[in-house]
């Protein structure tokens, strides 16, 4: 379902008119610029999903692998051992951290929708689109795990669109 509303969210803001306004997100964001949806932050895990959120993409644009690896599950990190991680995101800086909506998923995890915005040098950029300014738009399953919530960005596939910054 999650995936419909991202396409859906894709499909908005591509026929968005340029007077039209944004969708409307709390008016306090934390340090690392996440917001949340009215909908997004009335969920009971809101706090947890902020505090997930927030060490990921700070490790992300501080270039903290530890801390990283504190937010995704082992395979993640097993898959992305601390030299393909400095390659893959030595020029990224994320940043406009929306969170659309929380849903649950299967057992205990939660799907978060989310947006953000990453910039980087081209050739770090996904192969679909090399630019210096990418637009996301995902669905994170997060997972309970011993040592707290996980990102398990394995759980599902074909769950990102990325599109040009405008």
């Amino acid at each position: 379902m999650l995936v419909g509303v991202a396409g859906g969210l894709l499909a908005r803001s591509a026929y968005r008119t340029s007077a039209g306004a944004p969708e409307q997100t709390s008016s306090t964001p934390p340090s690392s610029g996440i917001t949340f949806s009215p909908d997004a932050a009335a969920h009971p895990d809101h706090e947890r999903v902020r505090w997930l959120l927030e060490t990921h993409f700070n490790a992300i644009n501080f270039r903290q692998y530890d801390t990283w690896k504190t937010t995704v599950v082992p395979e993640k990190w097993q898959e992305l051992p601390r030299d393909k991680w400095m390659r893959e995101y030595r020029t990224t800086r994320d940043s406009d951290i929306v969170v659309h909506r929380i849903e649950p998923g299967d057992g205990n995890s939660l799907q978060v929708l989310l947006t953000f915005t990453s910039t980087q040098d081209p050739a770090d950029a996904p192969a679909e689109l090399p630019l210096a300014c990418v637009r996301w738009q995902v669905v994170y399953s997060l997972v309970d795990a011993p040592a707290g919530i996980r990102l398990d960005t394995s759980k599902l596939p074909g769950n990102t669109l990325v599109s040009r910054c405008e």
